[in-house]
């Protein structure tokens, strides 16, 4: 695994991944510095905006950390100051890395920011843009999936669980699909490793409302029981000995 630098100054704190970034600063997060140089081909729908950077030749996405809820209507990305280290920005950069050492297939975390102002700070991280991806719900539009595939998707589900990674916001959306072969889980702000508990079953029940409610916007969306069906059949699969699906993984 690449080494972590760090960079301190005046209250701002990075970490980045040796090898990606020729000379890192507070311009690699800068939508604007970004724009300016060319470094942006695309972003991601919604309130909360993801861009799509290709910096020295790498694909990534820049993402910034902002308030949701009642409270982001008034605050739109002030956190209140902790340690950095368990700030979100870091927290999620920590968590990725862990993850991919461990052989799951989740983004590459590439650089992390923290930036200090007074009692709050501020947060961004970019990773790696898993590239030839689409969300299962956009997948879902097109044709029904295979059982194979809900199956896959179950697996890996059942693989981050059987790491004890509970996935805060779990849904149809936070699942790409490479191809007919590959599946990633995306979006792990707020995420973090726990006993065994209640949260796995928590974490399916939340995915599949995510399922049934994009089924209520679109009738059209292709989902069904037997879907689910495959999907929780993978989940056993997945939930195995990390070291027999780290060995064995298909």
């Amino acid at each position: 695994m690449s080494s972590i630098n760090r960079i301190d100054d005046a209250g701002t704190v990075i970490w980045y991944v040796s090898g990606f970034f020729k000379k890192m600063n507070n311009d690699v997060f800068s939508y604007k510095w970004l724009r300016k140089n060319g470094s942006i081909y695309s972003q991601s729908a919604g309130r909360h905006q993801a861009y799509f950077l290709c910096l020295e030749g790498h694909n990534m996405v820049l993402r910034h950390y902002y308030r949701g809820g009642v409270i982001g209507k008034f605050n739109k990305d002030l956190f209140l100051r902790e340690a950095v280290g368990k700030s979100r920005a870091m927290r999620e950069f920590e968590l990725l890395r862990w993850m991919r050492a461990q052989g799951l297939r989740v983004p590459y975390p590439l650089a992390a920011r923290f930036v200090g102002l007074g009692l709050f700070y501020r947060a961004d991280l970019i990773m790696e843009r898993i590239l030839n991806t689409r969300t299962l719900a956009d997948s879902l539009f097109d044709a029904p999936l295979i059982p194979q595939i809900w199956s896959r998707i179950g697996v890996r589900i059942g693989q981050m669980h059987a790491l004890g990674v509970d996935h805060a916001d779990l849904n149809c959306r936070n699942i790409l699909l490479e191809g007919h072969k590959e599946v990633w889980l995306i979006d792990f702000d707020k995420c973090r490793r726990r006993a065994d508990g209640h949260w796995k079953q928590s974490n399916l029940a939340r995915l599949w409302r995510s399922l049934e409610k994009e089924k209520l916007r679109h009738p059209d969306l292709e989902f069904s029981e037997a879907d689910w069906s495959a999907l929780k059949t993978g989940y056993q699969t997945g939930l195995k000995k990390v070291g027999d699906f780290l060995a064995n993984d298909e």
